[in-house]
């Protein structure tokens, strides 16, 4: 039994350190725009969007559908930073998990000998 809980307590951690990073790839990962003038464009990484409040400039010359491509870029980026936190959420409920199976096995390893 004391097998299992430790392997189980090891996956978890390692599970929650594998999504966690999953969680700052998906903050971080530019979404991008199909359909707009300059075909597919690449917007803003979402943190930057959310966090930053930062407008996405479409560089070079101004196309004509501007506003829409950083209308468009505004709602990709707020969308995949709340995947971002949905995601670290889990991860941190992954990691409580894996701590309240360290609790057991602690309590199990230190209780009187009786």
């Amino acid at each position: 039994m004391l097998r299992v809980l430790r392997s189980l307590r090891a996956v978890l951690a390692l599970v929650a350190v594998v999504v966690a990073g999953a969680a700052l790839w998906i903050s971080v990962d530019n979404p991008t725009v199909d359909g707009t003038s300059r075909g597919t464009y690449t917007c803003l990484a979402p943190y930057d969007t959310v966090l930053n409040d930062a407008i996405d400039p479409v560089g070079g010359e101004p196309p004509p559908d501007e506003d829409e491509i950083a209308a468009s870029c505004r709602v990709a980026g707020e969308e995949r930073f709340d995947q971002a936190v949905y995601v670290g959420v889990a991860a941190g409920l992954v990691a409580i998990a894996a701590a309240g199976v360290s609790v057991l096995l602690h309590r199990r390893d230190h209780r009187p000998v009786t």
